[in-house]
């Protein structure tokens, strides 16, 4: 197996900065992207499903880089205790189960595909890729490359929420922003995206072929002039509230989250990731 070097294009200069998590918070909400990228607010230092989220993509990463015959899931069970950080949760309790929900959620995700079988080209590499004319760098991080029949795949690992639903993963902006860049690093067309949604053991695929890839070039490229230019970063209330960093600095925000929940705002987060 093949692992790319952790930067694969130069950045450039004076140059946009676009990747896949900026790109989707802008999306989920302009307010929230004014606090953490304009104003640079500090975040959240304590969020038990960030944290989860992070243990799981680093044992997966350790996990894919064994030798094919070496992918059993006792072994992956080790990474995750290998890779396990306990920051993030509000108590030892909090912490151990979730845990327990990680092995599980492996567990499920092993006996539910057949690792030995992934033919793996890279794993969590990172990429820059200048359009200079647009006066943009796309940057990002790829969790898993494949090669299947010929054709690479993008893999991406989901532990929350965020590819149950095939019609948003196929209308999503910041997946064809990682068939861009990978495009760009392989140096062919590259257009098969596979989501691994870990909390529920389904593989779902979407695809970003060269002509799907300029279309929605043209909106990324409307979409990133509104990111820099404008002044003006309205709320975007919804359910994405609760998981929300800045809540407290957001009247509209804490009125979604008492009128959908009916709960103060300080009552316990939900065990799950935001999109």
């Amino acid at each position: 197996m093949t692992l790319f070097n952790d930067k694969l294009f130069d950045e450039g200069e004076q140059l946009f900065e676009l990747n896949p998590s900026k790109l989707q918070c802008y999306l989920d909400c302009p307010r929230q992207y004014r606090f953490r990228y304009v104003d640079r607010r500090p975040e959240r230092r304590q969020f038990g499903p960030t944290a989860l989220g992070r243990s799981v993509h680093k044992a997966l990463r350790d996990f894919y880089a064994l030798d094919p015959s070496e992918r059993t899931v006792d072994a992956l069970v080790r990474a995750l205790r290998r890779s396990w950080d306990r920051a993030g949760y509000r108590s030892v309790k909090e912490a151990e189960d979730a845990y327990t929900r990680a092995e599980d959620m492996l567990r499920r995700y092993h006996a539910g595909t057949d690792p030995k079988r992934a033919r793996v080209v890279a794993l969590e590499s990172k990429f820059s890729h200048a359009r200079s004319s647009e006066g943009l760098l796309i940057t990002g991080r790829v969790d898993r490359i494949d090669i299947d029949e010929g054709q690479y795949v993008i893999v991406d690992y989901k532990t929350g929420r965020f590819g149950e639903d095939q019609h948003k993963l196929d209308e999503s902006l910041p997946l064809t922003l990682y068939a861009i860049a990978v495009s760009a690093m392989m140096g062919r067309p590259v257009s098969r995206i596979a989501i691994e949604h870990l909390s529920s053991g389904r593989r779902a695929e979407t695809w970003r072929d060269r002509d799907r890839q300029a279309s929605d070039w043209r909106k990324l490229n409307v979409v990133s002039k509104q990111m820099r230019d404008t002044a003006q970063f309205p709320p975007k209330p919804s359910s994405l509230c609760r998981w929300c960093d800045y809540l407290v600095a957001c009247p509209e925000g804490r009125a979604s989250v008492r009128v959908q929940n009916e709960a103060p705002i300080d009552a316990p987060l939900p065990i799950e990731e935001p999109l």
